[in-house]
């Protein structure tokens, strides 16, 4: 069985394309020698319930002492141009797995689309927040009083990342009215006075702390 060796992995968030993986693996000859590159993707389910895809594209050889891997960003979606069209569009991400890559850099899917200028779109995971995610986060756990529920040590600090943890959020499905988060938000940070609703409906999916109320469709009866 070839030994896997994976390149270059703390590189995994500056890639942004097919290509990037391309280059690299190009530089450990992994187009020569018969290896058979492909896309393998991988389901992580996050908090907010959302399916995102881990990528990475491999160079498998079952007669070489060594395959290798390129990992991509995480993303749910992927950007690239079919070879009958110029203009740009989104594939949903779990399309490539399986997806044959060349040394060209452009890719044929398993149902035979051929693409070029492939790029992923990355997606914001919850371990690697903005600022304003943090403070809508730290200030909605506050106004709950569930500090010593959300962090697995007491720290004084505004940004508690090494402190948190998402497995322990008892908070999910539970968490204020965004209306009365956003009035206890502005009251402590006057800065985020006009933050908008939309944001903080963001913030709290991302953690599976809120969800939107499914409308029920009213009929009414002709008389």
């Amino acid at each position: 069985m070839p030994h896997c060796e994976s390149l270059q992995p703390e590189e995994r968030d500056n890639r942004r394309s097919i290509a990037d993986a391309v280059d690299l693996l190009h530089q450990h000859a992994a187009f020569d020698g018969g290896h058979t590159v492909k896309i393998r993707i991988g389901g992580l389910r996050l908090p907010s319930q959302d399916i995102v895809g881990l990528v990475a594209v491999c160079a498998e050889n079952a007669a070489a002492e060594t395959s290798f891997i390129v990992t991509l960003p995480t993303c749910k979606k992927i950007r690239a141009r079919s070879h009958s069209r110029e203009d740009l569009e989104e594939f949903d991400i779990f399309q490539f797995g399986g997806a044959t890559v060349h040394g060209n850099g452009n890719v044929e899917l398993v149902d035979g689309t051929r693409l070029r200028a492939v790029d992923v779109i990355p997606v914001l995971l919850p371990y690697n927040l903005t600022e304003l995610d943090w403070v809508i986060l730290r200030r909605t756990i506050e106004m709950k009083g569930a500090e010593q529920e959300c962090y697995t040590y007491s720290i004084p600090f505004d940004r508690p990342v090494k402190a948190f943890d998402c497995r322990n959020l008892p908070l999910r499905g539970t968490a204020p009215p965004v209306k009365e988060i956003l009035r206890y938000i502005a009251k402590r940070e006057p800065t985020l006075k006009r933050l908008s609703r939309q944001k903080v409906d963001e913030t709290l999916r991302k953690f599976g702390m809120w969800r939107p109320r499914t409308r029920r469709l009213q009929s009414v009866a002709a008389g």
